[in-house]
């Protein structure tokens, strides 16, 4: 009675439960304080040397999380918060983050005054609930028809990104793309079909949208046509090539002519897939793995073009665009298998070479034609152009607008105080603390954007004080208070629920961790986790 029982391996850590909420918290503050600076339009940007001495400066809160090397748990779990925003919002991922570590950052402090964890777990939860309901009464809805407003949205997205002065211009762009791939049902599960091509020369303002698809990839034979007008393609994915034995195998050749007649049994082999494209009318072969060269003479010779690993998305694109169908079996190609394009154009870009098919039959698919004359520029424009259309793809989707330049936070955290003090109970300061939390979004916005923060707030609380203003918000550009919506300063309702749910739920689970416990290996006799001599 009364030995210590010693249950966890030597070597082992632990950590107490005071002790490992701190930790987890100041983790999460720490990656919430390393991209704070880059929120907003007036935000900071950040210059990420790689471990081979590769440069990339930016000011998006994903891509910058996603390119630090974090080995807390913890932190890890922020970076991965900012990673589900990006993939299922495609915006809203430096902001995530930060309410997520304020949130925690308060409820730590109220944890240290005496109240119990479950109680602020309870509180946020009911505090969670209620800013949902709020989303309903709060948001506006929007027409897919209103061009103005949907300009207005990706302009908006585009502002807190490296591009400003370029927003009307791109977000034309963006529109214009998103409008090619609509389709009924979820537009967002479209986007894969806007493709990017990225190529330094010229200018920003240079970029354009392309009807159709640009891949990277030359005709495999010189003396394949440069231009092909009404194009019947083929889309497989089959070696063509001379099939090799799986096994040794040994050819007895008796006579002279045996060998002649052995080369032409391989040549006609060879010469029979050119055959069997062009008795259907095929003028352009698109294949997913590879294409000998003797194979590639024949097409040639029969004035076929043909392009060899094309990569499945791009072949999904064309698929998509052209309404081939994708075969592995060439015996079993027919007409019906075809694709259509109008015009198709193997074209220099730069340095580079590409198949340019455009006039498609079924033209749901489109490319992004990205330059500029820094590789950095280039790739800043991917990112916001990237963001924008998932943003207006995700909008399009749920139909449903909230004020930018923080007035939907401000109204928000109104809101939830006053329900806070309905709500009654121990939970009851949670619910505050809640508020106070998400107001920290547009104190980061001010601040970010070197206005005095006391005057700003204090002005948009006195106006959110009364009724009828819930689009009354910052305008970052010219610093000044009003009207968001007739500023056009507006934002898709999903990306705020998604983030209000998303920081909220990390910051419960991290609330319920009482406990941090390190496995490590154990060296030499008994480290395969067995003790020597058996059980």
């Amino acid at each position: 009675m009364g030995q210590q029982i010693i249950i966890l391996r030597e070597g082992t850590e632990e950590s107490g439960k005071r002790n490992a909420l701190k930790a987890n918290v100041n983790a999460i503050m720490a990656v919430s304080e390393s991209i704070k600076s880059t929120y907003g339009p007036k935000g900071m940007d950040k210059m990420i040397v790689e471990s081979l001495g590769d440069i990339k400066i930016t000011n998006d809160g994903f891509t910058i999380l996603d390119s630090i090397d974090i080995e807390n748990a913890s932190a890890k779990m922020a970076v991965d918060l900012s990673k589900v925003q990006n993939e299922k919002m495609g915006d809203g991922t430096t902001s995530v983050v930060i309410f997520a570590g304020d949130l925690l950052r308060r409820a730590l402090e109220l944890i240290e005054r005496g109240v119990h964890p479950s109680i602020i777990i309870k509180g946020f939860n009911l505090a969670l609930k209620r800013t949902l309901k709020e989303f309903e009464e709060i948001g506006r809805d929007i027409s897919e028809d209103d061009e103005k407003s949907l300009i207005n949205i990706v302009k908006t997205t585009l502002n807190t990104k490296s591009i400003t002065g370029l927003n009307e211009y791109f977000a034309k762009i963006v529109l214009g793309a998103v409008k090619i791939i609509k389709e009924e049902g979820d537009i967002f599960t479209k986007v894969e079909n806007i493709g990017i091509v990225k190529e330094k020369g010229k200018s920003l303002q240079e970029s354009e949208l392309i009807n159709g698809i640009y891949i990277q990839k030359e005709k495999i034979n010189v003396g394949m046509p440069d231009i092909i007008n009404d194009a019947k393609i083929a889309v497989i994915k089959k070696s063509l090539e001379v099939k090799k034995t799986e096994f040794g195998a040994e050819i007895q050749i008796y006579k002279p002519e045996d060998i002649q007649k052995f080369i032409n049994q391989e040549v006609e082999f060879m010469k029979g897939y050119a055959e069997t494209f062009s008795n259907l009318g095929v003028n352009l072969v698109i294949n997913e793995n590879s294409i000998d060269d003797k194979v590639a003479d024949y097409l040639s010779e029969a004035g076929i073009a043909a392009i060899k690993s094309v990569k499945s998305s791009d072949v999904k694109a064309i698929v998509k665009a052209t309404g081939a169908k994708k075969l592995e079996k060439i015996d079993d190609l027919t007409e019906d298998d075809l694709g259509f394009a109008g015009r198709v154009e193997f074209t220099k870009l730069g340095e580079n070479d590409y198949c340019f098919i455009t006039k498609c039959k079924n033209p749901k698919a489109a490319t992004l034609l990205l330059r500029g004359g820094l590789e950095h520029s280039i790739n800043e424009a991917e990112i916001a152009v990237k963001s924008a259309i998932k943003v207006l793809a995700k909008l399009l989707d749920t139909k449903k607008i909230v004020g930018g330049g923080g007035a939907f936070e401000m109204e928000l955290a109104k809101r939830i105080r006053d329900f806070a003090i309905n709500a009654g109970g121990k939970e009851q300061i949670a619910i505050q603390v809640y508020a106070d939390a998400i107001e920290e979004l547009p104190k980061t916005l001010v601040r970010n954007a070197g206005m005095d923060e006391i005057n700003v707030i204090g002005e948009l609380s006195a106006a959110h004080a009364k009724l009828g203003n819930e689009f009354i918000g910052i305008d970052i550009s010219d610093g000044k208070i009003g009207d968001n919506f007739k500023k056009g300063i507006i934002e898709p309702a999903a990306i705020k629920s998604q983030l209000f749910k998303g920081a909220t739920e990390l910051a419960i689970l991290i609330l319920r961790i009482d406990n941090i416990i390190s496995s490590k290996k154990m060296e030499g006799p008994g480290a395969g986790g067995m003790p020597p001599g058996g059980m």
